[in-house]
């Protein structure tokens, strides 16, 4: 008899020896649990559960991550990035531009012709202190390079000209103005663009 009550009370000691850490409270958790108390909702309204900061994690240095194949950083094809992998060339702007436009894409910088492919036009220069006549516009223009071009002279496509006869006259099909439908007073001289 007396050797099971020694049995239990060594069960029963060794038990709470086990559960002491968890019933003692540190000092740090005490204040913890009274702030969580003291910001608590009034009675009546549920208490919403105690939200805990994420815990720090060191990040990894490079080396010790494993090498991963490549993989391509959009499957979108309006994405540049669908089409550079790192370690490529830099694309010129008409390759970006051509790739837009096999893709469907005419927006953005796919709403442009690749350079080159529409060439700047020649025609009569016009001074910035000359004052244009109805129907007539300067047209300014740029090199593939984005330098500027001293602007020629056209016609406005919006106004429709008439021979001293009243007869409409047949403009040219890219409005360019040529020497012999020049405005009065205008001098007569050419912007030449340069072939690279």
């Amino acid at each position: 008899m007396l050797s099971a009550g020694l049995a239990i009370a060594a069960v029963v000691g060794i038990t709470g020896w086990l559960l002491l850490p968890g019933l003692v409270q540190a000092p740090d958790a005490v204040a913890e649990e009274q702030a969580e108390a003291s910001a608590a909702p009034p009675s009546g309204l549920p208490a919403a559960a105690p939200q805990r900061a994420p815990r720090a994690v060191a990040p990894r240095p490079v080396e010790d991550l494993p090498e991963e194949p490549y993989e391509l950083p959009s499957l979108d094809p309006g994405d540049i990035a669908y089409y550079i992998r790192p370690g490529d060339p830099e694309p010129t702007a008409a390759e970006l531009i051509e790739a837009l436009h096999h893709a469907g894409i005419r927006t953005g910088i796919g709403a442009f012709n690749p350079p080159g492919t529409r060439p700047a036009l020649e025609g009569l220069a016009v001074p910035e202190d000359y004052e244009l006549p109805e129907g007539y516009v300067r047209h300014y223009q740029s090199t593939d390079e984005g330098e500027a071009i001293e602007p020629i002279l056209m016609f406005s496509p919006d106004y429709d000209f008439f021979d001293s006869l009243g007869e409409p006259i047949a403009l040219p099909e890219n409005l360019v103005v040529p020497p012999e439908l020049a405005p009065p007073g205008l001098p007569l001289r050419q912007v030449r663009i340069p072939n690279d």
